[in-house]
């Protein structure tokens, strides 16, 4: 089940939200679970049973890190439960790549190579370990202390409003929240605004531009133009799935009385890669930041060069068991790495710069088809035409095909990314001091409708739109 479907949005959550209210309480958080856990058996029933597993792994292994916290036994058990996290993520994400790494190296050797069945990967292990991780870590630095309630921790790992694709959530900025939240009309209906801009953005205009961003992606020999535009509209498509994703379960927590963090603050106007690492998937970059660089500095006492190409190359290999992915972070971190040196740095409060903006871009589309692609040969096969070694290539034959409203999307899908380096920035964080419906009255409430309507329409006819971090 995803929340871009119909069975979603007319059945179970309206089921779940009736269910959530009507119970009292100080029950909330065991419906919470109970949902959850169904959310997540809809894909595979077998699943839950590794799902539930981690949990109990987790809590278990909280208590004991807490009890004997300072000591050295503390940092064993520590060990433990953080190896047995990385060992099922191991296992499910990266066993397939190994094996077939290694097979290779013993046909290269003269050897018979082995192969091992087809592992399927769990949904959402990929941000439900690392928030388990990150619940260890915390109690053993004393930054968290262990709940003794096991339904509120499972309630959390379970949440299914992130459960898929985040945002990476930290049981220390929602411990209270899950002990006591408040409730009101006004954050219900901000919730659901964003929800639908959320919906909007990933079926009326990711889903609406997704054939462009194939079609151009599949070009066999691609030259210059047809490689810069399938790169600007697959990222465009990519931006607006991924970020419409977190807006809604952003707003999906909103309606139960949660406060998530945001996932992404428009991060095609960063002026510096390194800008754009702090804009991009920001709950993963925070979790790297906190949990693997900071070790690696501050603890190993690791050159800040060395820990930050080391942080952003496990970061490349954590979205994809491939070599693309590790190249694509290990760019990352090399450009960041230069731009330090060269003094390059931006950040948030920067002046916007035009020409900062596109050299960093420029950068970020051209190593960008590594992580599109996800294998060497089809990045590769896109990076030639970027460099012009099929000339200067034409969009002819895409211009004879695609109708006139999917081009009105894609140029909707830029305008809209480039404009909003200028608006009002509240419209994205949600909540602010003044009024809490600033960002979602007046003429924004009757146009979010319209695109709601419109959007279901599409799915409707499209019947199914997963997203493109569904089973990550």
């Amino acid at each position: 089940m995803v929340f871009s479907s119909n069975l979603f949005v007319f059945l179970f959550l309206p089921l779940f939200l009736a269910g959530y209210y009507l119970t009292p309480a100080r029950w909330r958080n065991v419906t919470i679970l109970l949902g959850s856990y169904v959310f997540y058996a809809w894909w595979r029933p077998d699943f839950l049973l590794l799902f539930v597993a981690i949990t109990l792994w987790n809590y278990g292994f909280a208590l004991a890190v807490h009890r004997y916290r300072g000591q050295r036994r503390g940092l064993y058990w520590l060990a433990v439960g953080v190896a047995g996290d990385l060992a099922a993520l191991g296992y499910f994400k990266y066993a397939n790549f190994g094996v077939e790494a290694i097979s290779e190296l013993l046909v290269a050797v003269g050897l018979n190579p082995f192969y091992l069945e087809t592992i399927i990967l769990p949904l959402g292990i990929s941000f439900y370990t690392f928030q388990a991780m990150a619940y260890l870590v915390d109690v053993y630095r004393g930054d968290a202390r262990p709940t003794r309630s096991f339904i509120n921790f499972a309630a959390f790992i379970a949440f299914f409003p992130q459960l898929i694709a985040g945002p990476i959530l930290r049981y220390r900025n929602l411990e209270k929240q899950f002990e006591h939240r408040t409730h009101s009309m006004e954050l219900f209906s901000l919730g659901a605004s964003r929800f639908l801009l959320g919906f909007i953005k990933k079926v009326l205009i990711a889903d609406s531009i997704a054939p462009v961003a194939g079609y151009l992606m599949a070009t066999p020999e691609p030259g210059f133009i047809d490689g810069v535009f399938a790169v600007v509209i697959s990222t465009l498509q990519l931006y607006f799935d991924f970020s419409g994703y977190s807006d809604m379960a952003i707003g999906l927590g909103m309606m139960m009385g949660f406060r998530f963090p945001e996932n992404f603050n428009q991060p095609f106007v960063c002026q510096s890669v390194t800008e754009f690492w702090q804009r991009w998937h920001i709950t993963l970059s925070q979790w790297l930041r906190d949990y693997l660089y900071r070790p690696l500095k501050k603890t190993l006492h690791w050159p800040v060069a060395a820990a930050t190409f080391t942080t952003l190359s496990l970061a490349g290999l954590w979205h994809g068991a491939d070599l693309a992915f590790l190249l694509w972070g290990a760019a990352i971190g090399a450009m960041m790495v230069v731009e330090r040196r060269l003094g390059w740095v931006t950040g948030m409060s920067t002046p916007y710069s035009v020409w900062k903006n596109y050299r960093a871009l420029a950068y970020l589309w051209f190593i960008w088809p590594l992580f599109l692609t996800g294998n060497m040969a089809d990045a590769w096969r896109i990076m030639a035409g970027l460099l012009g070694m099929n000339g200067w290539g034409s969009l002819h034959n895409l211009s004879l095909w695609v109708s006139p409203m999917t081009l009105c999307f894609c140029a909707l899908a830029f305008f809209w990314d480039r404009v909003s380096a200028f608006y009002n920035k509240r419209f994205y964080l949600g909540l602010d001091k003044g009024n809490v419906f600033q960002a979602v009255s007046g003429w924004r409430v009757p146009l979010l409708w319209a695109g709601f309507v419109l959007a279901v329409t599409r799915l409707s006819a499209e019947s199914f739109s997963p997203f493109l971090y569904f089973q990550f």
